[in-house]
């Protein structure tokens, strides 16, 4: 593909130089200037990527791990369960959160209010980690890049607002997310747990009347899981008969 730099990627490698009035272009570097930033594929920062996919009667989520030390990965304690982020930034400035827990943030999904960016939420839990306090978080929202140094199961499917487990997660309840082993589950009798009520609810659409979100509500009535892409868009299979 043609692009301002000449033709195929290795056209973007080179370095632009002036030669007099006039520029000139020169191969960039084969090896990287700051090995603790750009490394090699011989010498990675991890040989097995910085994803990891977790799995356990919550449902599957992935967590970025490349960020967070290793001796985080292991997170255990009390479910704090919020079906709203606002309402738990609001706790964490009431000094209610000062405690080892899990937040639990659901209703965050593309069928719930259309999957916003989840990101205010790292500052806060940054800030109790540092305090000295053992946190992490799960939702079935997501974020749009890094999460930070804080151990975080994101885009958990199914989501609750399709009534997928997250929606019966009580305050209190123990939750354990494993990156190590890939687990992330809650600590209670399965039998038992799948008789709870749901709890909680997604944003009412009345409370949003008039800012534009009906105009998405069929979008999420007929939207696909997250860890199909939250697509309204069926893939197209070809027939093997």
């Amino acid at each position: 593909m043609a692009t301002v730099a000449g033709c195929g990627l290795d056209a973007s490698r080179r370095e632009p130089v002036l030669d007099g009035a006039a520029i000139a272009y020169r191969d960039g570097s084969r090896c990287s200037a700051d090995p603790e930033v750009l490394r090699p594929a011989a010498d990675p920062f991890a040989a097995d990527g910085g994803l990891r996919v977790l799995h356990g009667n919550l449902g599957r989520a992935v967590m970025k791990v490349s960020a967070v030390a290793p001796e985080y990965w292991r997170t255990e304690g009390p479910a704090a369960v919020f079906d709203d982020q606002h309402d738990f930034l609001a706790a964490f400035d009431r000094r209610e959160l000062d405690r080892d827990h899990v937040a639990v943030i659901r209703y965050q999904g593309p069928s719930a209010n259309g999957m916003p960016e989840l990101h205010k939420l790292i500052p806060a839990l940054g800030a109790l980690q540092d305090r000295g306090y053992r946190v992490a978080l799960v939702t079935d929202g997501r974020m749009s890049g890094a999460s930070g140094k804080i151990p975080a199961a994101i885009h958990l499917t199914p989501e609750a607002a399709v009534g997928g487990p997250l929606a019966r997660i009580r305050d209190g309840d123990i939750v354990r997310l494993d990156a190590a082993s890939g687990y992330l589950g809650v600590l209670v009798d399965e039998e038992q747990y799948g008789t709870r009520e749901i709890q909680g609810s997604a944003p009412d659409d009345a409370r949003w009347a008039g800012t534009g979100r009906e105009l998405f509500a069929s979008f999420r009535r007929h939207v696909g899981a997250t860890e199909h892409g939250a697509s309204v868009i069926t893939p197209f299979r070809r027939s093997t008969a």
